[in-house]
């Protein structure tokens, strides 16, 4: 099933895809790279809790500048 950016709902909340609108906002979020942001979504999965945690602790560690 596409995943339809105007339709949202409690899927669409919690979690996260590798769609372009998705992985630009995550990137604007945390200010960080598209690159960045797609490979944390990758590393992480679908979980968009564990995706903002994946980040905040690379951040923490330096790896996002």
């Amino acid at each position: 099933m596409a995943d339809d950016p105007k339709n949202v709902g409690k899927g669409d909340r919690i979690r996260a895809s590798q769609q372009p609108h998705e992985v630009q906002y995550i990137a604007k979020k945390f200010n960080i790279s598209g690159q960045a942001a797609s490979g944390a979504i990758r590393a992480a999965g679908p979980s968009r809790e564990k995706v903002y945690d994946y980040i905040r602790q690379k951040k923490k560690e330096g790896d996002y500048a």
